[in-house]
């Protein structure tokens, strides 16, 4: 079955009109509101409220609520673990010439 492509491109060219019509009509709603032109971007943060207020405790709650003092709060994460000291400069260079001779010794069995 052979696809008529006069059709095809008439509906190409439709398409493409009506997008252009629809952007026209649109791009006015664009400049409809001025943008500010001066401030960077840190400004605009600085001015920006992103917390809400929070309105003041009832009578009922502040009473009911122990004071913020004797709250003895429990860790969520537990202890730390024990972990081992720094070494010396001493020991770290004792491991440094042990793992020399330990490379010392790997090379010699690799050329037997």
């Amino acid at each position: 079955m052979k696809r008529n492509l006069l059709h095809y491109s008439h509906a190409r060219r439709g398409l493409a009109a009506a997008l252009a019509a629809f952007c026209l009509a649109v791009s006015s709603f664009a400049y409809a509101q001025q943008a500010k032109t001066s401030g960077s971007p840190l400004d605009t943060l600085m001015n920006t409220r992103l917390q809400a207020d929070v309105p003041e405790a009832k009578d009922f709650v502040r009473t009911a609520r122990p004071p913020p003092d004797s709250l003895a709060y429990q860790p969520m994460t537990g202890t730390d673990p024990d972990r081992p000291k720094p070494k010396s400069k001493a020991e770290l260079q004792a491991l440094e010439s042990e793992l020399e001779r330990a490379g010392a010794h790997n090379d010699r069995n690799a050329r037997k």
